[in-house]
């Protein structure tokens, strides 16, 4: 080493990291978030659709854990309390006429409802996912044969089509019954949405360079498409969900509904005869329907507020 080395080294101390630096770096590093956790983060912080879905929640929790403790059974029948009010004889929410207790079939009601909800959805989603996809990436023959079907179901009144099919075919009249007719005709608006979006992204260029990878046509529909649109379909869904609860009560309402089992709607439907003597037979079974279509259609506001990136309302 030379004596110019030297006197620089003796000058120059040694470069050592800065634990200040170091620290404004890592407070200050801004890590870039993904889309989804973006969504994410949007949906949580609306405090109405987070308000909902707790709700939600707990009342299936509620529905579906507390039968197994509680003391009477949907269909017990209680020879000395037949039509209390609220509180009497361990009876939560009182009896009808037959002594069964009311709080027992909500709750049975509430489960009756959930799984019509989740097969119509589950059922509507498949068929209106397929028919809106060959119409949307095919065009041409496809597109005008599968909308003018669509159409064609749409000019007919949809609750008249329920009614005749639940009438002519009486042992479809129960849970598992209802949620099928529900969901046989309940796809036709979303076949329409994501129709009109494939539409559009059918031309843009990541299609395109599948295309030219040599990407068959499942593929780029089920791994290009649909993940484009989740947002709208998940949207659709809850909304969708909402609609079949408030369908599946005008159904029993009218008297072609589940007949040989517990629902919400069949519950307020036994309770109007009684509304003005034994008020609780028709209120709380009403009042329980409104809050679960309320909550899910607060649920359904908030997931599409998330998935709007120029929403404005809930920052990410």
């Amino acid at each position: 080493m030379t004596t110019v080395e030297k006197a620089a080294d003796k000058v120059a101390p040694p470069q050592t990291a800065d634990p200040l630096h170091e620290q404004v770096e890592r407070e200050f590093t801004v890590k870039a978030r993904s889309q989804r956790e973006q969504v994410f983060r949007r949906f949580v912080r609306n405090k109405q659709a987070m308000g909902g879905l707790i709700l939600f929640l707990a009342i299936l929790a509620i529905c579906w854990i507390y039968p197994y403790f509680y003391q009477f059974g949907f269909n017990d029948l209680d020879a000395t309390s037949r039509s209390v009010g609220p509180g009497t004889n361990g009876h939560v929410l009182g009896t009808e006429g037959l002594g069964r207790d009311l709080f027992a079939n909500i709750m049975r009601g509430v489960q009756r409802s959930t799984l019509i909800i989740l097969i119509a959805v589950a059922l509507s989603l498949t068929i209106g996912l397929l028919v809106g996809l060959l119409a949307g990436y095919y065009g041409g023959w496809v597109d005008n044969v599968l909308m003018r079907l669509v159409d064609l179901i749409l000019t007919v009144p949809g609750l008249v089509v329920l009614i005749v099919v639940a009438s002519n075919f009486p042992n479809l009249r129960s849970a598992t019954g209802i949620a099928l007719i529900l969901g046989l005709f309940g796809w036709l608006d979303l076949s329409r949405i994501l129709r009109s979006q494939i539409l559009g992204l059918r031309e843009r260029e990541f299609i395109e360079a599948a295309h030219a990878l040599g990407a068959s046509d499942t593929r780029i529909m089920f791994k290009h498409l649909v993940p484009n649109m989740l947002g709208s379909i998940i949207v659709w869904g809850t909304l969708a969900a909402a609609t079949i609860v408030l369908a599946e009560a005008t159904l029993t309402y009218l008297g072609f509904g589940v007949a040989n089992d517990t629902s919400l709607g069949k519950l307020v439907s036994d309770g109007v005869s009684a509304a003005s003597t034994r008020p609780w037979l028709f209120y709380y079974p009403g009042l329980m329907l409104v809050i679960i279509a309320l909550c899910i259609n607060l649920i359904g506001d908030g997931i599409r507020d998330a998935f709007d990136p120029s929403n404005k309302r809930v920052r990410a």
